[in-house]
């Protein structure tokens, strides 16, 4: 399919298409981009496939129908991040990432860690520090990956698949805890 380059509806469409693509390839299916490495060249291709016949579904929609499909979509995994938030299915001693960050605050205190006590942080702008260098994986890590340690130390629950739906779905809920935060990477939350 060629697309118009000199029309004036071209020029309009295309920035706004880019700017929306990683939203639209975010909800690409289980080929999402995410976790590709290592995939056999007919799985990259069947991604590739799916991730341009969303684009073409989308580049079709008139931009307010684009605009409300993107809303919709982000929304869905909003509220599916939240119900993962509050899940105290997440680990087996039954608390949630809720119990330790109500609407992404602290309770305050301390919980357990070896011999070690830790004091429970706030979420509130800790998704605009990530990726960043945390000494317990001795690696720079995503937010998905300090899900997953929450996850594992705390909650005594078994790891998400970082590219799986639900991985991404809380991650995208716990980034909405830093909305209006300078994204500044290897920085500690404040």
């Amino acid at each position: 399919m060629k697309y118009p380059r000199n029309t004036r509806s071209a020029r309009l469409i295309f920035p706004f298409a880019a700017m929306l693509a990683p939203a639209l390839l975010w909800h690409a299916g289980p080929l999402a981009a995410q976790g590709m490495s290592g995939k056999t060249p007919a799985a990259v291709k069947a991604m590739q496939g799916s991730a341009m016949k969303t684009m073409e579904k989308f580049m079709a929609m008139p931009a307010d129908k684009q605009k409300a499909y993107v809303a919709q979509k982000q929304k869905e995994s909003m509220d599916r991040g939240e119900a993962a938030f509050k899940d105290t299915r997440l680990g087996t001693n039954g608390f949630s990432c809720a119990t330790c960050h109500p609407g992404g605050k602290t309770t305050g205190g301390s919980i357990p860690m070896g011999m070690m006590q830790m004091p429970i942080p706030s979420l509130q702008g800790v998704a605009a520090t990530f990726p960043k260098f945390k000494i317990g994986n001795d690696a720079v890590i995503t937010l998905a990956d300090m899900n997953n340690n929450c996850i594992v130390m705390f909650l005594n629950g078994k790891p998400l698949k970082t590219d799986s739906q639900k991985a991404r779905d809380l991650a995208f809920f716990v980034t909405g805890f830093s909305q209006g935060v300078p994204y500044s990477p290897g920085k500690e939350a404040e």
